[in-house]
């Protein structure tokens, strides 16, 4: 329902189109904008003092991203890459204040998205909640590859990566292979269809 209420405001926001691996913002930046993707994939990832990458989400086609610093109006607390090449629309803060003022269904709306992903975090937190084991290799798997192309990336590293294990990333794969979603390539892969393989929960046949 978001989507379709904020799609006639995007045509007069400016459009950005970004090549794969190009930053769109740093952790600690203040934000001036939302962020909607036309198309692509972006993904938002935090890197620890010792220089330890963690992944921690993807955003596809309508997704809207940067919403919570932004209206929290503090810095951002990741960093966000396109994964593939991207189209962007961004929403500037003067923008964003008309349409909170002449659409409060809209403001109601972001709301109620932000209340969502807090409550997904605590649940998560307290270990109420969880994506399922081939969600997070599947989500672990697009943003490996697409953002670090060149690297062999093993089962085991998949594996850490995902919190998951072994044998768990090679059944996934098996099947993400046999589907079509990635092909196998020796000891390495190829991404086919990232966005078949972030909708995949380990149940597609």
């Amino acid at each position: 329902m978001f989507y379709s209420l904020l799609k006639p405001f995007l045509n007069s926001s400016t459009k950005r189109s970004l090549k794969r691996g190009e930053i769109i913002y740093h952790e600690g930046d203040l934000p001036t904008s939302l962020f909607f993707v036309e198309s692509g994939l972006v993904g938002l990832f935090h890197i620890s003092q010792s220089g330890k990458e963690t992944f921690l989400r993807v955003f596809g086609k309508d997704s809207i991203f940067g919403h919570r610093s932004y209206f929290a109006d503090s810095p951002y607390h990741a960093n966000s890459v396109a994964l593939e090449n991207t189209d962007l629309v961004i929403i500037p803060k003067d923008q964003c204040q008309k349409i909170c003022e002449s659409r409060p269904d809209l403001l109601k709306e972001m709301t109620k998205m932000i209340a969502r992903d807090l409550g997904d975090a605590e649940l998560r937190l307290s270990g109420l909640k969880d994506k399922s084991a081939p969600r997070r290799i599947a989500e672990a798997l697009v943003f490996l590859k697409l953002k670090h192309p060149d690297h062999v990336w093993t089962r085991k590293e998949i594996a850490e990566f995902s919190g998951s294990t072994f044998e768990s990333v090679a059944r996934v794969m098996t099947k993400l292979d046999e589907l079509g979603f990635i092909s196998k390539d020796g000891r390495d892969f190829i991404i086919n269809n990232p966005q078949s393989i972030l909708e995949f929960d380990g149940h597609q046949s």
